[in-house]
């Protein structure tokens, strides 16, 4: 009896990484507070647009965004208990099914309405599109295979980066709704995560600075170590800062990364891209650095390129 009582040496290491581990946790549990305050602000957006169908559409779209922050706050919960990691996989489940959901209706419904405007299908197309992204970031590459079968950190791992990276797309995509709709709203004010929005901003400054420094490296050098060097780190931007970047930049930088890596791999002449993505850099660096939080924390681009 007392051997079924005895911990397994995976969950003695997932303990000590449990203890080990004080950063906070992406804010995704709805408290009674945020619930309200998300239900204000849903409403205030709801009550600005005149067209009953359109606050029908939009309502079912809100709603469901909801019901994920439901599902990413239980998930949340079970988070620092070791009995419930197979639940957690089990509601992941549920939510790409859920999610699935979301983004047809979005894309055969609410995108295709002659009452839309077309702000607000655009809107829908942005974040179709970035839902889209992160949900086969999380269950095409985090959890695929037969995750039950696998050692209880690498279950909890994969579990605690999928619940990071869903409660960042649903709070972008929530946000960005909701600013189309009401452009007075202050998403600083909506989650009460300014230091994690802090830390977002400044990790994609940072990173923006770097690949401009390596433009500019690979311009002057034009080498193949250099332009490959610039490859690697576009591609590691476009699997990891690239998500704290807005919905609507995502496209742009994908298609002018893509120009920049097909060139380099082909051989081509790569000047011409190159010039192009280097501009589009500097277009999202002046963007990401106004942000509020940043509060002219970051130099402006002629100091990044020196």
């Amino acid at each position: 009896m007392s051997a079924l009582l005895t911990p397994t040496p995976e969950e003695i290491l997932l303990s000590r990484l449990l203890e080990q581990d004080t950063e906070p946790l992406p804010v995704a549990g709805l408290s009674e507070e945020l619930k309200v305050r998300l239900q204000q602000e849903i409403k205030t957006a709801l009550d600005k647009i005149e067209d009953s169908v359109v606050v029908e559409l939009t309502q079912t779209v809100f709603d469901e965004i909801l019901r994920v922050f439901d599902r990413l706050s239980l998930i949340e919960s079970n988070l620092h208990k070791l009995d419930t990691l197979q639940e957690n996989l089990s509601i992941l489940e549920l939510l790409h099914f859920e999610i699935r959901y979301l983004i047809e209706f979005i894309e055969a419904q609410a995108m295709h309405s002659s009452s839309v405007t077309s702000a607000l299908r655009d809107t829908f197309d942005g974040i179709s599109y970035g839902i889209t992204h992160d949900v086969k970031r999380v269950f095409e590459r985090e959890l695929i295979g037969d995750i039950r079968t696998q050692s209880t950190p690498v279950v909890y791992g994969k579990i605690l980066h999928a619940h990071g990276l869903l409660t960042n797309c649903f709070q972008q995509t929530l946000i960005t709704l909701l600013q189309v709709l009401n452009p007075r709203l202050d998403p600083l004010q909506l989650f009460n995560d300014f230091e994690e929005r802090l830390r977002q901003s400044q990790l994609l400054c940072n990173d923006l600075a770097t690949l401009m420094r390596l433009v500019k490296q690979a311009q002057s050098q034009r080498t193949q170590d250099a332009l490959h060097a610039l490859v690697e780190k576009v591609i590691e931007f476009r699997d990891g800062s690239m998500q704290y970047l807005m919905y609507r930049d995502w496209r742009g930088y994908e298609q002018h990364s893509l120009a920049l890596i097909t060139s380099v791999e082909s051989n081509f002449d790569s000047s011409n891209p190159l010039h192009q993505f280097g501009c589009y850099l500097e277009l999202l660096y002046g963007h990401v650095k106004m942000r509020s939080v940043l509060r002219g924390m970051f130099p402006n681009m002629s100091e990044v390129s020196e």
